[in-house]
């Protein structure tokens, strides 16, 4: 298992539409199926928006597994706010993908 080192502006524009996160999930989902980890690389980056996370990183986790996720996506270069916002993200995906039974 290797690391794999993905740039996010260097594989998309922007981060905020549906395209360009799918677009994204396309290259983190083959390196996942490969039985590599991603180090996502979040430099210059200014927003990233529910849409754009929902096709990407939701998108891999809905596939993958959080569990499977966990130890395969690092996260890098990024400012404390994108870190607070994702892991609300996180957080809230976890919420909706395994309601606690009642």
């Amino acid at each position: 298992m290797k690391k794999e080192v993905v740039k996010i502006k260097e594989v998309v524009s922007g981060t905020s539409t549906n395209i360009e996160g799918y677009t994204l999930f396309v290259l983190m989902d083959k390196i996942i199926s490969n039985g590599d980890t991603i180090v996502l690389s979040l430099k210059d980056c200014n927003i990233l928006s529910s849409s754009f996370l929902n096709s990407s990183i939701g998108s891999l986790i809905e596939k993958h597994g959080f569990h499977e996720m966990k130890g395969r996506l690092v996260l890098t270069n990024y400012t404390p706010s994108m870190a607070e916002y994702i892991g609300h993200y996180i957080s809230r995906f976890k919420e909706l993908s395994c309601p606690i039974p009642r």
